[in-house]
């Protein structure tokens, strides 16, 4: 990893190596937008961690401009006490710092603005936020101007070594750049030269009130990735005028909301995708450019620098699953990495929905790390988990963290429960790093595990344990559907687990475990229909991670039926119902039942009395996400 740890410099702030944690919002800031210790703590663990820069989050240069409703702010000098705090911390914890300009214009929904009407260039809504925006005036867009450049000035008497204009994914800056989301005839724009026009006066004004000498970087997407966005080669272009215009450092990222399938990329786009455009934008320009892009694993980071392709790499989703990432890639420990699963669900989805603040499936401890680093209990109690699926697992290494005596029961051969199956379809193995990652923190941990050994009520009136946590799982749940019981039916949990099917399939169920079933049987040539009786499939899956799963079932032509009730299974095949009249689909060889789970939990009911302490997480209590299941558990284990 000789090149990933050379020092660099970006205009006069030298960095110690090439890795960068990039803005990613958090919501871990007051309300307010102050500075909370929370937010601290988590920039600070990334530092301690071993990044050379850490740029914070995306703040607001306006009320007007906030992204969510807990985004940090900076258009006022009441902000400067609490982001001095925070620069220092990171300085401390041996980091350089920047902070991430940000208005969102039109990206944005009115309840993060206290009920007002977004503003943008221009009245045209964002495709997917579909809130109409107010036209900015040319007296507002000057008073914008004059808002990024003092927040320019505050991040520098704050004590931040750079700043970084957020010029890409479609939010304000990026507006103003592109005929997609700007329709002026104005001096705003127009055509190419007006549509630089915001950007420039902002980069003029923030050298007038920071000096020459201090860095100032610019994200900007090379591909928007929709129709009227702008292109690579477009880039090229704003890039040289950029740098020209005193830009120290480019940041090179991908799409806006409307493409965010590629801004937050899931598995279905291999590591590193996005360094080929940074690679064209670096040949274009002589300052240092900064890749970014489901950069996951450290050889994937030294190859992007010792190629040339980029400067710098920005570890984002991998930096909240593990802070330590830098330090163990230096150490030659990449194996130790906690890997990230580039699924959404903790980060971006939960900002996107309006939640309060971000988590990961693979980091419990992501917003909570001056919690988790002072870990203890004062009476360690003896902790017994039935169950090695994703929830006992995570409640099994929490408890441990906690200062618990801990064994875990698994009636199976082996750990993952139901992830090893959801491992299986395309795209999906990496999430067999949930039970990876885990187990080795019960190794490290001393964990007893007992694999082939169901706990039994039996066992537990044996051991008397303190405390019993049920993580007993699911099992399919079976429709009342007259001839579910045919000798060609089977559950999509049976094809996973290596069933044979026959040629022509039909998945009744159009959910997540329906969708990507009949994903993994198109791959091996089968004729595939899905029967779904709402009107839309995948509406449980990450919006990402939809967008590439659809793709794929329409290239494998697999059939699609909505709205489509399935009235019985017969020799015939599957009757169905839609709209248009009841008929037969067939001929069929097999039949795949997708159609939910019951939770299994015949355990806590009988152990109730024989032990102080009975808890019962994850699907055992009601079927769901990953996420849910790994949030009950550490909830569980903390509160022991």
């Amino acid at each position: 990893m000789m090149k990933l740890f050379q020092p660099i410099n970006i205009g006069k702030m030298e960095l110690k190596n090439r890795l960068v944690v990039p803005p990613m919002g958090t919501g871990f800031s007051a309300p307010d937008g102050t500075v909370t210790d929370r937010l601290i703590e988590y920039h600070e663990a990334r530092a301690r961690g071993g990044f050379g820069l850490i740029i914070v989050e995306v703040t607001a240069i306006d009320p007007l401009g906030n992204g969510a409703p807990s985004e940090l702010g900076i258009w006022d000098d009441k902000f400067i006490p609490g982001l001095s705090r925070l620069a220092d911390r990171i300085h401390a914890a041996g980091a350089k710092v920047a902070i991430q300009l940000h208005h969102a214009g039109r990206s944005t929904f009115s309840f993060s603005l206290g009920g007002q009407q977004p503003v943008a260039p221009s009245p045209v809504p964002d495709p997917i936020i579909r809130e109409v925006p107010r036209e900015l005036t040319v007296e507002e867009i000057k008073s914008l101007v004059e808002a990024y450049a003092q927040g320019a000035r505050r991040a520098k008497e704050s004590g931040f070594n750079a700043v970084e204009l957020h010029g890409a994914h479609g939010y304000l800056i990026a507006q103003f750049m592109s005929a997609y989301a700007n329709k002026r005839i104005d001096e705003y724009g127009g055509d190419f030269e007006r549509f630089l026009r915001f950007p420039l006066e902002i980069l003029q004004r923030v050298r007038e009130l920071v000096g020459p000498d201090y860095p100032v970087l610019f994200r900007i997407s090379g591909d928007e990735a929709v129709p009227q966005g702008r292109t690579l080669d477009e880039s090229v272009v704003v890039a040289k005028r950029l740098v020209k215009a005193g830009v120290d450092a480019l940041h090179v990222s991908v799409g806006v909301y409307e493409s965010s399938y590629l801004t937050s990329a899931p598995p279905a786009m291999e590591p590193g995708f996005n360094a080929a455009a940074a690679a064209t934008i670096k040949s274009a320009v002589s300052v240092p450019v900064i890749a970014v892009g489901r950069i996951i694993d450290p050889a994937v980071a030294e190859d992007i620098i010792s190629s040339g392709k980029a400067d710098l790499v920005a570890i984002g989703r991998s930096s909240l699953t593990d802070p330590e990432f830098a330090i163990k890639a230096k150490e030659g420990r990449p194996d130790d990495i906690v890997k990230c699963l580039s699924c959404n669900e903790g980060c971006i989805d939960m900002l996107m929905m309006g939640n309060a603040s971000i988590t990961c499936i693979q980091n419990p401890a992501l917003g909570r790390e001056a919690e988790y680093a002072s870990a203890g209990t004062a009476k360690a109690k003896k902790v017994v988990v039935a169950g090695g699926g994703p929830a006992g697992l995570e409640a099994a290494r929490a408890a441990a963290l906690w200062g618990h005596n801990v064994t875990l029961y698994e009636k199976g051969d082996s750990l993952g429960g139901q992830v090893l199956l959801a491992a299986v379809p395309p795209t999906k193995e990496v999430w067999l790093e949930v039970v990876r990652s885990r187990v080795k923190d019960l190794q490290r941990l001393g964990v007893e595990i007992k694999l082939g050994c169901e706990l039994t009520p039996q066992m537990i009136k044996q051991l008397s344990p303190d405390v019993v946590i049920v993580a007993t799982g699911s099992a399919p749940l079976l429709p009342d559907i007259p001839g579910i019981d045919r000798d060609n039916v089977v559950t999509a949990q049976d094809v996973l687990s290596g069933t044979p099917v026959g040629v022509r399939v039909v998945v009744i169920g159009g959910g997540l475990v329906g969708c990507e079933t009949a994903d993994y049987l198109a791959q091996q040539g089968k004729d595939v229909t899905i029967v779904e009786m709402l009107r839309h499939t995948a509406q449980d899956i990450s919006p990402g991670a939809r967008y590439f799963l659809r793709r794929r079932l329409k290239e494998r032509n697999v059939k699609i039926l909505t709205s489509t009730p399935v009235k019985a299974i017969t020799q015939e095949g599957v009757v169905i119902n839609p709209e248009s009249g009841e008929r037969t689909l067939g001929p069929v060889d097999t039949v795949v039942l997708a159609t939910g789970a019951r939770s299994v939990n015949d355990l806590s009911a009988e152990v109730k009395e024989l032990v102080p302490e009975v808890y019962v997480i994850g699907d055992a209590t009601s079927p769901g996400k990953v996420l849910q299941a790994v949030q009950q558990a550490t909830e569980v284990a903390r509160k022991l």
